[in-house]
């Protein structure tokens, strides 16, 4: 079983907006293809697999039940969103900033992974923060019309392609999840959080690459007055 608590980083509800409280909704999720489950979970000989979804991503454990190695295809992995698809990042890439697939790791017979997919587009670097877009809006923002819009997402569907490599054969599954429910989150409770690896402190690794401006500014005018000695190289900048 897939045990990770759904998490929140956005804010509470019922926080003011131009007069009106903000309401913030959860959706909740069907899996309804290849097989209808409400748990999120499908079996076959090959594979078990459990997912949970938050705001922004898909999170699943996946277990091989079969006597060959499986993998995932993490080049080929992809993300619908009311049928438009995007490219994925997981755990392991969810803070790189370069277009870097995820590694695709050798499962073991009885062996499993816990991961997490979301749009490579949908995560990026917002004053110095790691900041994610919602799958679907999730705060009404006090505007009843917005809120309108965010009942309107019901029946809404998330497709997740997911090619596994078994064995020697590839075999492309693909994971329909429909919106069952949206709800409001009350006033008087927080909204679920999010559980995500900790974030790399981008602010220190921005301020850090503007302190050495000025030297590498100096370096390369030096370098130009003596090239014939020696060549500048750009110091690499790690976030």
């Amino acid at each position: 079983m897939l045990l990770v608590s759904l998490t929140f980083a956005f804010g509470c509800s019922g926080s003011m907006s131009g007069g009106r409280k903000e309401t913030r909704f959860i959706y909740s999720y069907a899996l309804i293809k290849p097989a209808v489950n409400d748990q999120l979970l499908f079996k076959d000989d090959y594979i078990t697999i459990q997912f949970k979804l938050d705001e922004s991503a898909v999170k699943f454990q996946l277990q091989n039940i079969s006597e060959v190695p499986i993998s995932i295809v993490w080049e080929n992995v992809a993300i619908g969103l009311n049928n438009r698809v995007y490219p994925v990042k997981n755990s392991a890439t969810l803070y790189q900033t370069e277009m870097a697939h995820p590694v695709s790791l050798i499962i073991p017979s009885l062996g499993y992974v816990r991961d997490l997919v979301i749009p490579r587009d949908y995560i990026s670097i917002e004053n110095s923060e790691w900041v994610e877009r919602d799958l679907f809006p999730s705060n009404d923002k006090g505007s009843p019309k917005r809120k309108n819009l965010i009942l309107k997402y019901i029946g809404s569907q998330i497709k997740l392609l997911l090619p596994l490599k078994i064995g020697e054969v590839v075999q492309d599954y693909t994971f329909i999840f429909k919106v069952k429910n949206v709800d409001a989150v009350p006033e008087d409770k927080l909204p679920p959080i999010k559980e995500r690896p900790v974030p790399p402190q981008v602010a220190s690794a921005v301020q850090g690459s503007q302190s050495l401006l000025p030297v590498l500014i100096a370096g390369g005018i030096l370098a130009v007055a003596i090239y014939a000695f020696s060549r500048e190289k750009a110091a690499p900048i790690n976030f």
